[in-house]
């Protein structure tokens, strides 16, 4: 049976990329720190994964699945004998496991010589490249040679929304993952150097850019517009923000916004899908199931304001490509409103918003400076 490496036990890793590997006929090896996950997969050999929807719950059986301690040499030594392998970690994660990932490459090149290819399930648009540095500052100039030719570093866009659990779900099963029906695994085609595995909802796609863009324009940024715009209301759950009709339909004109870019810049072949990804999330973000709340989906708004984010990254790219980004400043605009005191960096931006104006914030948060025609729209909005 051929092997998978599973990079990162945690939502994305048991939810939705070990599922994938399961079902694609992989026996899944996990490689962790947490050592009750590991001792609790290794005493069963299974997990379950309940997909949640609005329809109801279906319960499904990960199998045949094994967990390892990173930190030890066994890690290396699946990393070696593997077939293909994931990771699922946090972007800032990704420099810590890099030299775990070295000394299983150099053992590969030293052992049996066989390409490597990991898909990257981090949603960072150049995490192929930073990950590339890290591995290589651990590998001998020989090493960095053959990892060149035989290392394969594949961006993945990751859709997959994971509800939290609810304390008492989790003291019945510290295994269970619960996640919604939506599978597609978009990843880099060029970045293959063994042969593309067959794996369920796998869409390999060059140029990769277009859907890491689609994932953060279209899915992050109509998520974010649906948050703050729900948190001016009062509501507490997307859902609930989506399903009033003055939110839903400025989510849509925002995302349709981004969509429009899209096709400007990757061309007509691109429209039917990007539309109807739009209608889907759309749906998708009325699943009560998933329980996704205003203030989760709001929080961070410091990261989340940054000029290469989700939504003034959105409204740079429509200028870009010549598209109105005006429902796409009506999400940045509704941003600056979102004043939750319990937010890790909300607070910061009210007060330097009262303290030090408007311009400022822009200048300081948003990257942006006053020649810039999305400066002066931003001010005009708020």
């Amino acid at each position: 049976m051929k092997t998978a490496v599973m990079y990162g036990a945690g939502n994305i890793g048991r939810g939705f990329i070990g599922k994938v590997f399961a079902d694609s006929g992989y026996e899944v090896c996990f490689l962790d720190i947490m050592q009750e996950i590991i001792d609790e997969m290794n005493a069963r050999g299974a997990y379950h994964v309940r997909i949640v929807s609005n329809a109801g719950e279906e319960d499904t059986v990960v199998r045949p699945v094994r967990a390892v301690n990173s930190l030890t040499d066994q890690a290396i030594d699946e990393i070696v004998n593997c077939d293909i392998m994931a990771t699922a970690v946090g972007v800032n994660v990704l420099p810590k496991i890099a030299p775990v990932i070295a000394k299983g490459v150099a053992a590969r090149m030293e052992r049996n010589g066989r390409p490597l290819d990991i898909i990257l399930c981090e949603n960072q648009l150049g995490a192929d490249e930073m990950m590339r540095g890290w591995i290589n500052e651990k590998l001998t100039d020989d090493q960095r040679v053959w990892a060149d030719k035989n290392l394969g570093l594949v961006e993945a866009s990751i859709g997959r929304m994971v509800p939290p659990l609810t304390p008492e779900m989790r003291a019945q099963d510290r295994l269970l993952i619960c996640v919604e029906p939506y599978s597609e695994l978009p990843v880099d085609k060029d970045a293959f150097r063994g042969e593309i595995p067959d794996l369920k909802g796998l869409i390999p796609y060059s140029p990769f850019e277009f859907y890491i863009k689609r994932k953060l324009f279209l899915h992050n940024g109509g998520h974010a517009l649906c948050a703050y715009l729900g948190y001016e209301k009062g509501y507490e759950y997307i859902w609930q923000a989506i399903a009033d009709p003055e939110i839903y339909e400025a989510a849509r004109a925002s995302m349709m916004a981004s969509a429009a870019a899209l096709v400007a810049k990757f061309g007509e072949g691109v429209r039917e899908n990007v539309e109807s990804n739009v209608t889907d999330l759309l749906f998708r973000f009325q699943n009560k199931a998933l329980k996704d709340t205003v203030a989760r989906v709001g929080a961070d708004l410091v990261r989340k304001l940054r000029r290469n984010d989700r939504i003034v990254g959105a409204a740079l790219f429509a200028i870009e490509q010549g598209v109105d980004p005006a429902p796409i400043v009506k999400g940045i605009a509704a941003a600056l409103k979102f004043d939750r005191a319990e937010d890790a960096t909300a607070p910061e931006i009210q007060r330097t918003l009262r303290e030090q104006g408007i311009d400022f914030v822009m200048r300081q948060y948003m990257g942006l400076s006053p020649d810039e025609p999305l400066y002066g729209m931003i001010k005009e909005a708020v």
